[in-house]
């Protein structure tokens, strides 16, 4: 065998004048350094996960996925051909490679069935292609087995979904079912819904909630359950506005959370007296004293004072 350190050959990243010209001055310095970083890191074989770029240049999981899709769209990025792997090549991997003739027999024992060459070759694929451990494999089987989903497209589209977020080991493995397969059920039940998986924007606001501002999966479910009282339907919106309020607060208890809703309750405004049917009595500028109510004996005595004064100054 022979091996060639492309690092030694090429010992600089390349970036074209035209990407400079096209780019330097239209598009903010984020996106290109994170690109610069990407190429450097293709020219060494490898491939950074978006929570690896996140870390590295201290941006949200958003921002760099944001940053991906931009330059995917602008055709910076190659998209590799996934293998098809015909009858004769898989049965050459097979007799020629003991670790992908393991694979296969453990997924067929998994799977409780033999395989087609369908299955097989998309098999053959989790590992050569999407690169995923075979101890990896083997749990994501195991997953889909369990929960009744043997279909080999489920499985390869949760098979990508590892892939695309960097799960290499079997713990990492486990804690993702965990949270996609556990704790995202738990709080779809808290806002009633139930007989299906999570969509794309609903798993967005859970994974916020849950790896972003790591709040405990009681509290999440509360604050579910409150929205749907609160709204009187389903509403992520309202519970991620109260989650975010509860996280900027430090707030990780479900009694914390109680305790600052009562006290941040918000009193209902006073209202105007409804008209009794009485006629209104008018000021104007010289009604600034308090008045009274007085009686007819009381006005009676007034006038005659008044009378009394009158003829005194006469």
């Amino acid at each position: 065998m022979y091996y060639i350190d492309f690092e030694k050959i090429i010992n600089f990243t390349p970036v074209s004048n035209s990407f400079i010209d096209r780019y330097a001055g239209n598009v903010d310095s984020a996106y290109i350094v994170v690109y610069i970083y990407i190429v450097r890191n293709a020219i060494k074989g490898k491939q950074p996960t978006i929570a690896d770029l996140s870390e590295r240049f201290g941006l949200e999981k958003e921002v760099i996925q944001k940053i991906i899709t931009y330059w995917d769209s602008e055709g910076m990025f190659d998209k590799p051909v996934k293998p098809s792997y015909s009858p004769a090549e898989t049965a050459r991997l097979l007799s020629s490679d003991s670790e992908i003739s393991g694979l296969i027999s453990t997924a067929s024992a998994i799977l409780g069935k033999a395989l087609g060459q369908k299955e097989q070759s998309t098999i053959l694929s989790l590992y050569d292609y999407y690169r995923l451990p075979i101890e990896v494999i083997t749990i994501l089987l195991g997953h889909c087995a369990n929960s009744n989903h043997t279909n080999i497209s489920y499985i390869e589209k949760i098979a990508v979904d590892w892939a695309e977020k960097g799960i290499t080991t079997s713990e990492q493995a486990e804690e993702y079912l965990k949270l996609y397969f556990g704790d995202f059920t738990k709080i779809l039940k808290a806002f009633g819904i139930s007989g299906r998986l999570a969509n794309k924007k609903e798993k967005q606001y859970m994974e916020k909630w849950l790896t972003e501002y790591k709040l405990p999966l009681e509290l999440v479910t509360e604050a579910c359950e409150d929205s749907v009282i609160n709204t009187g339907k389903t509403s992520w919106k309202y519970a991620d506005t109260m989650l975010t309020d509860w996280f900027k607060n430090n707030i990780t208890t479900v009694e914390e959370a109680k305790k600052y809703s009562e006290e941040h309750k918000v009193k209902p405004k006073k209202t105007s007296p409804k008209p009794t049917g009485e006629p209104v009595r008018k000021t104007n500028n010289f009604s600034n004293f308090e008045e009274r109510e007085y009686d007819a004996e009381e006005l009676n005595n007034l006038a005659l004072e008044f009378l009394k004064e009158q003829s005194d100054d006469t």
